[in-house]
């Protein structure tokens, strides 16, 4: 099964792109990267160029899913899946979404992602067996 705008929260999230649209913490909006590695309760991303607000920095930046808004970039056939469907606005689960050119982004509250990744893959994440 592909990844989709509609079922991302259920997927593996190392690979994708990610950025940090809210959070609790004024100083982590901006991250943005590739996901290289995934806990129960963070996303660790790879900087690929430093922010200005960082003065200068970048790299390995780990963040929490409670209290952060994510944008995830989607790209070749799940962008084009998104554009040739007509998916909603709002999906269930309060995530939202644009398509852009070869690209889809998804915006997904982290409280959605607070499980075990694989978890989460297995089960979904609106199941309510734990």
């Amino acid at each position: 099964m592909s990844v989709t705008p509609e079922t991302l929260p259920r997927h593996e999230l190392v690979g994708l792109h990610a950025r940090v649209v809210e959070s609790t913490d004024p100083s982590r909006v901006g991250i943005e990267g590739e996901v290289v590695r995934e806990t129960m309760r963070t996303l660790v991303v790879d900087s690929e160029e430093p922010r200005s607000s960082d003065s200068g920095a970048s790299g390995v930046k780990q963040v929490p899913k409670r209290g952060t808004t994510f944008e995830f970039r989607l790209t070749d056939e799940a962008a084009v899946s998104a554009k040739e469907t007509g998916t909603a606005s709002q999906p269930a689960g309060g995530e939202s979404q644009t398509t852009g050119e070869g690209a889809a982004y998804v915006t997904v509250d982290g409280v959605a992602l607070l499980s075990r990744p694989a978890t989460r893959s297995e089960t979904g994440v609106d199941s309510k067996w734990r």
